[in-house]
């Protein structure tokens, strides 16, 4: 790239009548130094660009006097530089280049710089802890400089090519629970470095994190669909029917909401979904199949909160799911100065929790359930066995 930095550094010093000496006092170098710089023999460290730049009130771009089309051409030749660097698997060059794109960075970023992470990971040049270093770098000036959209590629390739030691360091920092949640990067780079032993637990985390995405859904629905109940009964019923199918359970019309197996590691939904479809088949006048759905659903919060540890796990029976479990604790929760015993069910920094208290309140408070609470003294029953699960006790001084 042809430079005028050696005129613009002169017409600088003159516009600002000093002379070459009090320039070269100014940046802590030699009287012969800016003469050599003015002269076009030698060129500043690029570091000092941005505190001379700076000093003129100008840019680096306008003290090096560079064109578009010379930028446009300083940075195809820096990226065909790299190619052919990584496939002759040359470190020292390598390194050399990424230098030069981080700290011409603010020119290179119109091109699609993530295209050297390819670069590197197809001559697996990350494996080697120097190349890594300047990979690291080069990241967190991109992360500094360039527009958040610019950043998912890098955080991608970057998952892919950190070590093991700072892999969890990364991901704490930049995954997000969006498409690139720390388990999505995990499983990109178990995948595209074989590391299949590593593939299923994360395999099997996106998998519950999806399905319990799908069952959940029905709170987000339930605004628009409550104007039309036999919808909403639809919608719960196929959320139920395909819960259980999941995992090989064939219930009857009574069990539904349970599954009619043991407790499992969809407990926490199940409640949800159950007080719903109550809720659905109340406002429609099914008065029998709105009580069998409020009892199955009650034995779910019964089991739970009758479980005497403080700590246990909670697996499921579905056949992709083999092997995952929830982590579950009882904490005891302040609320109106007493405490209240409440589940949280845990995996991977993702937590649900079972609260007989806030189940309680939404029974009482909807208009919808009066059709079940005036029809049959079996409701009264029901809702003292809810009233059980509510365990409380008064708080420590």
């Amino acid at each position: 790239m042809k430079l005028s930095l050696g005129n613009q550094i002169r017409a600088n010093r003159l516009r600002l009548d000093m002379t070459q000496e009090q320039l070269a006092e100014k940046f802590g170098t030699s009287p012969q130094a800016i003469s050599r710089w003015e002269n076009g023999t030698t060129y500043p460290d690029i570091e000092m660009l941005p505190m001379i730049a700076s000093y003129f009130g100008t840019t680096i771009d306008t003290l090096l006097g560079c064109t578009d089309e010379e930028k446009e051409k300083f940075c195809q030749n820096l990226q065909q530089s790299l190619t052919t660097a990584t496939k002759e698997k040359n470190v020292e060059k390598t390194i050399e280049i990424l230098r030069k794109i981080r700290r011409n960075l603010r020119e290179y970023q119109r091109y699609w710089f993530w295209g050297l992470y390819r670069d590197l990971w197809n001559s697996r040049l990350f494996k080697n802890e120097q190349v890594l270093d300047e990979m690291r770098l080069l990241a967190e000036e991109i992360f500094a400089v360039c527009p958040r959209g610019d950043h998912f590629a890098v955080i991608e390739y970057m998952a892919y090519m950190e070590n093991d030691d700072n892999i969890d360091a990364f991901l704490d920092m930049y995954a997000s629970r969006e498409d690139q949640s720390r388990s999505t990067l995990l499983f990109g780079r178990y995948k595209m470095r074989e590391e299949l032993d590593k593939i299923e637990p994360v395999r099997q985390f996106i998998l519950w994190y999806e399905l319990e995405h799908i069952l959940t859904a029905a709170s987000d629905w339930q605004e628009y669909l409550c104007k039309d109940a036999a919808h909403f009964k639809w919608f719960c019923e196929t959320q139920l029917n395909y819960l259980n199918a999941i995992n090989c359970l064939i219930p009857d019309k009574k069990h539904i909401v349970s599954g009619g197996g043991e407790l499992d590691l969809w407990c926490e939904p199940r409640v949800q979904l159950g007080l719903r479809y109550t809720w659905a088949l109340s406002r429609l006048g099914e008065i029998d199949a709105a009580l069998d759905a409020f009892e199955d659903t009650v034995s779910i919060v019964e089991k739970v909160m009758n479980i005497k540890d403080d700590a246990f796990k909670l697996c499921c029976c579905s056949p992709a799911l083999k092997g995952f479990v929830l982590n579950c604790e009882f904490h005891w929760m302040d609320k109106d100065g007493k405490e209240y015993r409440e589940l949280c069910l845990e995996t991977n920094g993702w937590n649900d929790w079972i609260i007989p208290t806030d189940y309680l309140r939404v029974v009482t408070g909807d208009i919808w359930f009066e059709p079940i609470e005036i029809h049959d003294t079996r409701f009264d029953v029901l809702m003292e066995r809810l009233k059980k699960c509510i365990i409380v006790r008064e708080k420590d001084e």
